[in-house]
């Protein structure tokens, strides 16, 4: 079968947002898995990232590659707020490939499976892990007996979850034209940059999280498969890695053994970990042999300064145990990103000033500050339901920060603004910080680029917009 997979592009929702800067631009790592997985099968697959392309052209490069291509499956991946484009790609598609079958795939599809088929032109939802979903559709095999989808016809049972990871094969980056992904970014020195994951599904039961499409069984690959992937990644053209699981050291002692794999076979490849370290689930010689391997920047989220927060929202951390992991990256060099939330519930003016006065006595080099976002598939959203201004809004690119799409229950608006822009002063207007980013940045010959990086961030609501990968 002839088949095209689509990124679409978050041009739009980072439209006028000057932590753009901040953003790695890299080729979408689903849709390189996807794609190998149908190519194994014996499928002709073409992968179209909007998001490398210029906003002004997408619909052009749509129909070009479409006329020219004559797809008989057409499959859209997408998260909540790239809704309304993903609708928009498959009208497009259904005009230009009326015959074909359009596929729609991700987190938002697996959350919201029903209102996708409801209020866009497409044929079937895929829910959770697409691997094996994507290949049988592909293969013509009875819709009606193809587990975790949604269709026309109705919905069929949840697909287990893959058990054997080493299985997949190599994502295909040999469908992307690296040339486009070599914009640097505070978190991408070395590009271009593959996201690579080592690990699927998550532990943890924090309550804004979304399990939709990986579960909460957490699933591994070996050691020497990882380096395989990273070795794989390096022959294709790229420069460094970026490991995008939702708890890469969820058994630390494995992510320990990647990281002396990745010694042992001398990769000699720069990474980076921007999804999150879990701070109770590291310990100091992780960030010893991560920090040989060639890590250099790792991420904490941190969400709150406020341990009664931190239970209130099921984070499974301590304040405590963030200090002690921070403690031990600034031992060994790292670059370190911490990511803050406010308006979490339970929270007050007390615990925000806690969690920006907490920010500030870390030794991090950037943090980010977020107003909490209630998403649809998380415990947060069905708890606030009430405060949603239109349940039965369609243009889900509402659920940003800047949108209002939801009431909050104990702030309003302006103050929710008001006191995340006090957070960033209080982080990055401490004299204290300038003079150790000034040494820090001249220490390592990136002192234009990490100046920029950072006024870029301080600047009051620039990274309201700035979400996890």
């Amino acid at each position: 079968m002839n088949i095209i997979l689509i990124n679409p592009s978050m041009g739009d929702y980072y439209r006028g947002a000057k932590v753009k800067s901040a953003i790695t631009l890299s080729p979408p790592l689903n849709l390189a898995v996807l794609a190998a997985a149908l190519q194994r099968a014996g499928h002709s697959v073409q992968v179209l990232d909007l998001e490398a392309e210029a906003v002004e052209s997408h619909d052009a490069v749509l129909r070009a590659v479409l006329r020219d291509t004559r797809p008989e499956m057409v499959g859209v991946t997408f998260r909540t707020p790239l809704f309304p484009q993903a609708k928009k790609i498959a009208d497009q598609v259904r005009a230009e490939c009326p015959s074909a079958c359009i596929v729609a795939g991700g987190v938002h599809a697996s959350t919201r499976p029903q209102e996708c088929l409801d209020r866009a032109d497409f044929d079937v939802v895929v829910r959770g892990e697409g691997d094996v979903t994507i290949v049988e559709l592909a293969d013509g095999k009875f819709i009606p007996d193809i587990q975790g989808i949604h269709w026309r016809g109705g919905s069929n049972p949840d697909r287990p979850l893959l058990t054997e990871l080493d299985d997949l094969p190599l994502p295909a980056w040999e469908l992307f034209d690296l040339r486009r992904y070599q914009t640097p970014s505070l978190v991408a020195r070395d590009v271009p940059v593959a996201d690579l994951e080592s690990s699927r599904g998550c532990k943890a039961q924090c309550i804004y999280c979304t399990k939709g499409v990986f579960g909460s069984a957490y699933r591994t690959k070996s050691p020497l498969r990882m380096v395989d992937e990273i070795e794989h990644a390096k022959a294709c053209g790229f420069r460094s890695f970026n490991l995008v699981d939702d708890s890469f050291t969820t058994i630390t002692s494995r992510a320990t053994a990647v990281c002396e794999e990745l010694i042992r076979r001398d990769v000699q490849m720069p990474w980076t970990c921007t999804n999150g370290l879990r701070v109770g689930n590291v310990d100091e010689d992780f960030f010893r042999l991560a920090r040989r391997s060639g890590c250099w920047l790792v991420a904490f989220g941190f969400e709150s300064g406020s341990d009664e927060v931190l239970k209130r929202i099921k984070k499974g951390a301590t304040v405590n145990q963030a200090r002690r992991a921070v403690g031990w990256a600034r031992k060994y060099g790292f670059t370190i990103l911490g990511y803050f939330m406010v308006g979490l519930p339970g929270e007050n003016e007390r615990t925000i000033r806690e969690t920006a006065e907490f920010a500030a006595s870390l030794d991090v080099d950037f943090a980010k500050f977020s107003i909490t976002m209630p998403l649809p598939g998380t415990p947060l959203y069905d708890e606030w339901s009430s405060q949603i201004v239109d349940p039965r809004q369609t243009d889900f690119s509402i659920h940003r920060p800047g949108a209002r799409f939801y009431r909050h229950p104990d702030f309003s608006w302006e103050e929710l603004e008001g006191h995340t822009r006090q957070a960033y002063r209080t982080f990055y207007g401490r004299p204290s910080y300038v003079a150790k980013r000034v040494a820090r940045s001249l220490r390592s010959g990136h002192f234009v680029r990490d100046t920029q990086y950072a006024l870029s961030l301080a600047m009051p609501g620039t990274m309201e917009r700035f979400s996890r990968r």
